[in-house]
C-alpha cells in the first residue's frame, strides 16, 4: 500500500471545513489487537451488545447512570435540553470548564433507534458520551441529539431542523459559536441528516446551518443513481444486519438492565428495535415518489462540505467504500474536483467501533493522521482515502482534533492559518506549505 499527498494549487479555506474528521482518512490504524480479534469475531454484522462489551474496558469509570459530580472532570454537562415539542426532543451539551467563548460546535446524530445514550446493555451506558468527552478534549462543544420516529417521510429531517436551530439561538450560553458547527450522522442516522442537507425546504431562515457534514456508514434517498448491490448483510445487502448480534458475549436474548433512568430512556415494550433496530420506519415508497422526495439534486449543488465513510466490517463491505457512498461521491465529482466529498475506509474497524472508538486507545478514526513533514499519507486506514481537501492544512497538521480547530477558525477568513497542535492560539498562514493536495492511492 502507498498512498501520497500532492498538489500545487493555492490553498483555499472553503475546503477546509471538510477537515473536521478529514485527518481520519489517513489514520494510523491503532485497533488494539485484543479489541481488533474481538471485532473479527462479532463479524460484519451490527452488534452494539457485544462492540461495547469491548470497549467499556478503556472508557472512564463514571457514565451516564453515576451520581458523581462532576461526571468528568473538567467537562460541563448539560443533560436533557429540550430544543423541541416532542418529549423526545432531547440534547446533552458537553462543554470544557476550561477555555473562552464562540468554540467550534460538533453536532452528533445518531443511530439505530436514534438513542444518544446506547441502551442494549449496562455497558453500551457509556456511548456516546465519549463522543461529548472526545469533543471537549479537542476545543469544541458538543451537542448529543435524541431522535424518535415521525409520522411522515421528512419528519427525522425536521427534526434535525428544528435541533439546529434551537442550537443556532442558544449555543452562546453553552460557550459555541453558531456561525462554526459541523454535523456528524452515523448509520440511520444519516437518513435524517442526508434528507436535510438535500431538502431546503427543511431548513431553518438561516440556510442549512453547518458547514461541514460527516456520514458514517449509512444511506439515503439519492434517486434516479441506482446503487450496485454490496452482497452479505447489512444496508446494501439483502440479510439482516443483526443476525447473530449478541451470541458472541452472552447478549443474544435482550434484557432491560441497560435501559437508563430519565426522559431518554427507552420503553421497554419499543425494545429490542428502540434499542438498536430501525425503530418506527415508514414503508418504502414507490418510485415515482422516491424521485420527488430525492435529495441529489440539491447534493449536486450543496455548499455544506461532505465526508463519507465506511468501516471495514460493515455489513456488506467487501475491502471498499460501501456502494452507495461511492456511487455518491462518483456522481457529485462530475461538478468538479471542488465538489467531490472526502473519503474516509477505516481498516479493522466495524460498524459500531468507528464510533464507540472515539475517546479510547483505538486512534484509527479519532487519532493521529499520519501525514508526515514530506506530505506522505501512512497508515493502513490511508489505502481507502479518496479526494483528500485540497488545502495546505493536510500537510501542516497531525490530528483530527487540530484539523476541526482549523476548519472551524479558517471559516468566513480570506486566507488559511493553522493551529499549533495542542495549543488554541493560530500560527501565522507562513506554517503551511503552499501547496494543496490531492490523494492517490496504489494498492492496498
Amino acid at each position: 500500500m502507498h498512498s501520497e499527498v500532492k498538489g500545487h494549487s493555492r490553498p483555499r479555506c472553503a475546503a477546509s471545513a471538510l477537515l473536521l474528521m478529514a485527518a481520519a482518512a489517513a489514520a494510523h490504524a491503532q485497533v488494539p489487537a485484543d479489541i481488533e480479534a474481538g471485532l473479527r469475531k462479532i463479524g460484519q454484522i451490527v452488534d452494539p451488545a457485544c462492540t461495547a462489551r469491548l470497549y467499556r474496558p478503556l472508557m472512564p469509570k463514571n457514565d451516564v447512570n453515576s451520581n458523581e459530580t462532576p461526571l468528568y472532570p473538567g467537562v460541563t454537562i448539560a443533560r436533557d435540553v429540550s430544543f423541541g415539542p416532542h418529549p423526545k426532543d432531547l440534547l446533552d451539551i458537553f462543554t470544557s470548564d476550561k477555555g473562552g467563548a464562540n468554540r467550534t460546535v460538533l453536532l452528533y446524530v445518531p443511530g439505530g433507534g436514534g438513542n444518544k445514550t446506547e441502551q442494549q446493555v449496562r455497558e453500551a451506558n457509556a456511548f456516546y458520551d465519549n463522543i461529548g468527552r472526545w469533543a471537549t478534549k479537542n476545543g469544541m462543544v458538543a451537542v448529543m441529539m435524541q431522535r424518535h420516529p415521525g409520522q411522515s417521510w421528512d419528519d427525522p429531517a425536521k427534526d434535525v431542523s428544528a435541533m439546529i436551530q434551537w442550537v443556532q439561538a442558544n449555543i452562546g450560553n453553552y460557550k459555541g459559536n453558531p456561525e462554526r458547527m459541523f454535523i456528524w450522522a452515523h448509520s440511520a442516522g444519516n437518513g435524517p441528516l442526508g434528507t436535510y442537507i438535500g431538502r431546503p425546504e427543511t431548513w431553518g431562515p438561516k440556510g442549512a446551518g453547518v458547514k461541514g457534514a460527516i456520514f458514517m456508514s449509512g444511506q439515503w434517498n439519492i434517486a434516479p443513481l441506482e446503487v450496485p448491490a454490496a452482497g452479505g448483510r447489512g444496508p446494501g445487502g439483502p440479510g439482516n444486519a443483526f443476525a447473530g448480534a449478541g451470541s458472541t458475549c452472552g447478549a443474544d436474548a435482550p434484557g432491560t438492565n441497560g435501559i437508563i433512568a430519565g426522559p431518554s430512556a427507552v420503553s421497554p415494550e419499543n425494545a429490542p428495535a428502540g434499542r438498536g433496530g430501525r425503530a418506527g420506519a415508514l414503508p418504502p415508497a414507490d418510485p415515482a415518489t422516491q424521485l420527488a422526495r430525492s435529495t441529489l439534486p440539491e447534493f449536486k449543488k450543496t455548499k455544506v462540505k461532505l465526508l463519507f465513510a465506511s468501516a471495514e466490517l460493515d455489513p456488506g463491505i467487501h475491502g471498499s467504500m460501501s456502494p452507495f457512498y461511492q456511487t455518491l461521491h462518483d456522481e457529485l465529482c462530475k461538478d468538479g474536483p471542488d465538489h467531490c466529498p472526502v473519503m474516509l475506509f477505516a481498516r479493522d474497524e466495524s460498524h459500531m467501533s468507528e464510533v464507540f472508538s472515539i475517546d479510547t486507545d483505538d486512534k484509527t478514526v479519532s487519532g493521529d493522521s499520519g501525514v508526515d513533514e514530506e506530505g506522505q499519507v501512512t497508515g493502513r486506514a490511508a489505502a481507502g482515502t479518496r479526494n483528500a481537501p485540497r488545502d495546505a492544512a493536510a500537510i501542516a497538521l497531525r490530528s483530527s482534533a487540530a484539523f476541526a480547530k482549523l476548519a472551524c477558525s479558517c471559516l468566513g477568513c480570506w486566507y488559511c492559518s493553522c493551529f499549533a497542535r495542542g495549543s488554541h492560539q493560530l500560527r501565522t498562514p507562513a506554517c503551511l506549505r503552499r501547496k494543496s493536495s490531492t490523494t492517490t492511492s496504489n494498492g492496498a
